[in-house]
């Protein structure tokens, strides 16, 4: 997957990044679809906005053992006339489900039929199970302005603390709008520029 560098806001977490970006592009009792059961940040980022949250719930597989998507029920929640944006966690939190490709295309078209934001979430992309490969959503929506991508080294590697995360918003006007709201841009550490470098070239 290849985006262009100054698409990327560096911030001090994936979780005020993504609470930052819902209050930008809704209005209070604007619906954000999540795919519960999902990270518990994700409810309370919708509800301190003032948003209706609302779940396509996951469909637990006996025979595969996995957790998976109920695209008719996406399909109908995000044609709602009220729904704003899909918070999606790619990798899953907590099922750990790598979403494949046809999932992945899946969501795209049906987001993109409703001309919808997309918040991805792949905090998890590094921590990968064998054998299997973490597909961004990036690389499915190709050409999608509506698709902002959160990133962290801070699972992979232990480094929450260093308060660090890439954020990449492809619409230029939102990502100016962003970097005019978020009062933490620039105030990223020098130790944390040094140890997510390190982590993404060395670890």
């Amino acid at each position: 997957w290849h985006f262009t560098p100054s698409d990327i806001i560096y911030t001090s977490g994936v979780v005020p990044a993504i609470s930052a970006v819902i209050k930008a592009l809704t209005l209070p009792g604007d619906q954000v679809i999540v795919q519960g059961p999902v990270y518990n940040c994700f409810y309370s980022s919708i509800r301190n906005n003032g948003c209706e949250m609302v779940s396509n719930a996951l469909i637990y597989n006996k025979e595969k053992l996995r957790y998976e998507i109920d695209f008719d029920d996406l399909d109908k929640k995000l044609s709602h006339e009220r729904a704003r944006l899909l918070l999606l966690c790619n990798p899953h939190n907590p099922s750990g489900r790598i979403w494949t490709e046809d999932e992945l295309k899946k969501i795209a078209q049906i987001t993109e039929k409703n001309d919808l934001w997309v918040i991805s979430d792949e905090i998890h992309c590094d921590l990968i199970r064998t054998g299997l490969s973490h597909i961004p959503m990036g690389k499915i929506m190709p050409d999608y302005k509506k698709l902002i991508t959160t990133m962290s080294a801070s699972k992979t590697f232990n480094l929450a603390g260093m308060l660090f995360s890439n954020i990449i918003i492809r619409c230029p006007e939102e990502r100016a709008r962003f970097e005019a709201r978020d009062k933490n841009i620039g105030a990223t550490n020098p130790l944390s520029i040094a140890a997510h470098k390190a982590a993404y070239e060395h670890g």
